[in-house]
């Protein structure tokens, strides 16, 4: 029995290893730069004016790509909590080894999960937003809006990253478990 829950273990070991590379290999929701010194700045306005079907364009395209990057991001996310942590948390206590770093880490995760869903609704509103401002005549209030849609990425971003953080660490915990199973310490933390 005890060798099953350490191949089950090591399966779930070199799943949150496969979880973390394809999240790092996703490209994480940073800003494009768009070139734009201040709003003060009448080459900005002119820019800004004169580029507008390409930022447009380009703006359209980041908000399509980024809601596909979402609904998987948080797909994967949702499974990893739901079919790995959560089970693997749920064995280890119902055969009575201490699992409460993991037990932690994944309560801070669901807790990241939720602002996850949180900042990106924000990015979203902010992006449409911005998109729907018509950049010829309203340059300056295109440009506000930009900054607001750059903050509110950034902010994601920094989300995705602590999630990240998150998984890592439930992987090294999960790795540390194995350590003790093998030496026969984890039973009831002995």
């Amino acid at each position: 029995n005890q060798n099953r829950d350490n191949r089950g273990v090591k399966k779930l070991g070199l799943l949150i290893t496969m979880a973390i590379l394809s999240f790092t290999c996703v490209p994480e929701a940073y800003a494009q730069e768009i070139n734009i010194e201040t709003e003060e700045n009448n080459a900005t306005i002119t820019s800004l004016q004169e580029n507008c079907d390409t930022i447009k364009t380009t703006l359209r395209r980041i908000h399509t790509n980024d809601a596909l990057l979402r609904v998987n991001m948080g797909q994967m996310y949702s499974g990893l909590s739901s079919q790995f942590m959560a089970r693997l948390n749920s064995r280890l206590t119902l055969n009575r080894i201490n699992s409460t770093e993991l037990v932690d880490i994944t309560g801070r995760f669901e807790s990241q999960r939720t602002e996850f869903a949180s900042a990106y609704t924000n990015y979203e509103s902010a992006l449409s937003s911005l998109i729907g401002i018509d950049c010829r005549s309203q340059p300056v209030k295109f440009y506000a809006a930009l900054l607001n849609a750059r903050d509110e990425r950034a902010n994601l971003a920094g989300t995705v990253q602590s999630m990240n953080g998150y998984i890592r660490d439930y992987q090294v915990g999960v790795e540390k478990m194995q350590q003790s199973l093998a030496e026969g310490q984890g039973v009831d933390g002995n």
